[in-house]
């Protein structure tokens, strides 16, 4: 049977793009202009409301018919809320009949965006452009009456042209549909299982909530009050960043940006000038901008009338199968000592709920100081999400599962077997013996700061990150440069300091805006990290070479990390095949030439030529399609990455048949919410669960951490 097209353009008051579709199909003003719709190549036909029934389009869906849209979620979701309140004898469409162009896109690393999509396939058919600038005019409301009344664009022409429109969507999607692999078996019912997933959605303490957005409030004026205060009214708001960049200069401190990755130089020097004017205006500004707080509203929008937020996941967001956040983007959730914040988080929650907001605000500052309440706010965000009324939440998260994983590819057995031992409860904190075997110290030596250095170390140095990785790694977790060139320089003799900070005054060396002894510190760190981790480096350059090796000669299969993985190119994409069968793909590769210039150890420069991979896809930070270069240790965070969404795939399963629903799966974390009342569901079972080992990863030690509570706190 033929697949069914199908493209919905509709009208609404309420903003897409910031409620999503469930509470965007839940408005009762929200409704279609129309659709079109073909079957197989057949020709392209249109529906309006109170047109005659699309008999052979119901036909095909009342059978099981598939039916294909880019973004099928949407057209799911507007065919059964919206469209059937005009039709409510049509069928019922299911995700199990529903085909995903945008799905089968992402799988391959291509553009989810339908335009760049077509560009990046070459398609003849393409969006219209003008079409859909009329589009986005015609989805919101031309005007509202002081009845309630809304006027809508709906001229005879725009509604014409908007048909026109919604025709090339069908054909461009058509074309699409021709181009893109399908899903394999295993991945579409990864797909049809995120469905579900977004379906249940998460349930939001509506009332906190409503009462932190308003606390938000507060605390932004207090800090604009405050600020003026500080400066003698020079600052009018903590946003005014040129204004604020001004008075630091007049104040003798250089300064050309305000922005998150130089504030800690600027109190830095602040101290030095003694100026706890400059240093409490920075904190003011820093704490007011934290987007953290902004998720507040953002949560209230997206809301729907049974207390649940849904569709939070996209699937495949990243290009290594890694799932994505929508809406309120629990992803980006600040990450939460539970234990320290505990109790303070329950004392707000009891406030909340008997107090109004002013009051809980007044409280807050009153014991904790003016500054502390936008702190604590972003701190509570995750506890926004509980249990509905009868349940629990329970939770898990994998252990440090990439640092395993990359271990296990490289054969990095000393890593191995630690992480075994520390499981078994017989060996040391490994963040703790990352810092002692970088540094050749016991680990009884070891304290929280140098911990801290372990800890980042490991997180950021795995996939040859050096100096820039440990920084930004640095700043999630409260590492700071200056703080640690102290105890790494107690810890390195005077000879590998001297040798490193030569590099530092090098022509070409990235600095960082690091003083010399800082970037030192951290030059070292990187250095000793590597030292102590000879098979993960040897990896980054088994992997750059396989898939040099692969797209070189395409046919030919390329095996790498003791056949774990292996690379094959058929000319048009280099395919990465992982342990559980799943390939990565990198469109278009070519194997490109460089010349370097190398230094010897006696300081004698020589060239080289270097090969590389280059292939086109999507770019993380420009979100455009372009020309890319593989290199081993973006391979190695590839290859790792997409394992560990591969083993958390395959025990979300296992999870979900022992009957724990999965409602959320952030990063390496999965939440369920169950019954209050069987005991027979807990974390215990559930950590048990999470840690059996998947038949494709056989020898890696996984381990995961559950936990249970009324509340996402962890």
């Amino acid at each position: 049977m033929d697949a069914a097209h199908i493209d919905f353009e509709t009208r609404s008051p309420t903003d897409l793009r910031k409620s999503g579709v469930y509470v965007y199909a839940e408005d009762p003003q929200t409704d279609i202009w129309g659709f079109s719709w073909r079957i197989g190549f057949g020709p392209v036909n249109r529906w309006r409301p109170g047109y005659p029934d699309p008999i052979e389009l119901l036909n095909h869906i009342a059978a099981g018919g598939i039916v294909v849209a880019h973004g099928a979620a949407f057209e799911r979701r507007i065919w059964n809320y919206i469209l059937r309140r005009h039709v409510p004898h049509w069928p019922l469409l299911t995700p199990q009949q529903q085909d995903c162009t945008m799905a089968r896109a992402a799988a391959i690393s291509h553009p989810q965006d339908l335009d760049k999509l077509c560009r990046a396939l070459n398609t003849t058919e393409v969006k219209d452009r003008d079409g859909h600038n009329l589009m986005m005019k015609m989805a919101r409301p031309r005007k509202y009456h002081p009845d309630g009344r809304i006027e809508w664009w709906d001229s005879p022409a725009d509604v014409e042209r908007l048909t026109q429109y919604q025709d090339q969507d069908v054909r461009t999607e058509s074309e699409v549909d021709t181009k893109l692999p399908p899903l394999s078996d295993k991945e579409r019912e990864v797909w049809l299982f995120d469905q579900i997933v977004n379906d249940r959605g998460i349930y939001i303490d509506e009332n906190a909530v409503n009462k932190c957005a308003e606390m938000v409030e507060y605390a932004k004026k207090a800090a604009d009050s405050e600020m003026r205060k500080l400066t003698g009214r020079v600052v009018p708001k903590c946003s005014n960043d040129g204004k604020l960049i001004e008075f630091i200069q007049a104040r003798g401190i250089e300064c050309t940006t305000v922005k998150k990755s130089v504030q800690d130089d600027l109190m830095f020097m602040a101290d030095l000038k003694d100026d706890a004017v400059v240093r409490a205006a920075i904190e003011l500004r820093k704490a007011s901008k934290k987007t953290s707080t902004a998720k507040y509203k953002s949560f209230l929008e997206c809301i729907c009338h049974d207390h649940r937020v849904r569709g939070l996941l996209n699937y495949h967001g990243a290009s290594t199968g890694r799932w994505a956040g929508r809406l309120v983007q629990p992803q980006n959730f600040p990450r939460v000592d539970s234990k320290k914040y505990a109790d303070i988080i329950k004392w707000m929650h009891e406030m909340l709920e008997l107090y109004d907001a002013k009051s809980v605000f007044d409280t807050v500052c009153m014991i904790y100081g003016d500054d502390y309440p936008l702190k604590l706010l972003s701190v509570m965000l995750r506890s926004m999400i509980k249990a509905a009324p009868g349940n629990k939440l329970i939770g898990g998260d994998f252990s440090n599962i990439e640092g395993r994983l990359n271990a296990w590819f490289a054969n990095e057995t000393w890593k191995l077997q630690a992480f075994r031992e520390y499981d078994a409860g017989t060996g040391p904190d490994l963040y703790k013996l990352a810092y002692a075997k970088s540094f050749g110290v016991t680990v009884e030596e070891v304290d929280e700061l140098l911990r801290q250095i372990g800890k980042v170390e490991e997180l950021a140095l795995g996939y040859q990150g050096s100096v820039g990785a440990f920084i930004t790694m640095g700043d999630t977790y409260g590492v700071n440069p200056y703080d640690i060139s102290g105890p790494v320089y107690k810890a390195t003799s005077s000879h590998q300091w001297d040798m490193t900070a030569l590099q530092y005054h090098k022509k070409g060396t990235h600095k960082h805006n690091l003083q010399e002894r800082e970037w030192t510190a951290i030059k070292i760190v990187v250095d000793n990290f590597r030292a102590a981790n000879p098979n993960i480096v040897q990896s980054w350059w088994g992997y750059q070479d396989a898939a040099v090796q692969a797209v070189s000669a395409p046919g030919t299969i390329v095996q790498v990390a003791q056949g774990k993985v292996s690379y094959y190119s058929d000319g048009r994409c280099l395919w990465c095949v992982l342990p559980a069968g799943r390939m990565l793909c990198y469109s278009s590769p070519t194997v490109e030439t460089e010349i370097v210039e190398m230094e010897n150890d006696k300081g004698e420069t020589y060239t080289r030529t270097r090969y590389k991979v280059a292939f086109w896809g999507m770019d993380s930070k420009t979100k455009q399609w372009g020309k890319q270069y593989l290199y081993g240790g973006l391979q190695c965070e590839n290859i790792v990455s997409g394992t560990a969404r591969d083993v958390m795939v395959d025990r979300m399963f296992a999870v979900e048949r022992a009957n724990y629903p999965i409602i959320l799966t952030v990063h390496d974390e999965l939440l369920s919410e169950v019954s209050k009342d069987n005991v027979m569901l807990n974390d215990r079972d559930y950590e048990r669960i999470m840690s059996e080992v998947p038949y494709f990863v056989q020898g890696l030690p996984l381990a995961a951490k559950a936990w249970g509570d009324e509340r996402y706190i962890k």
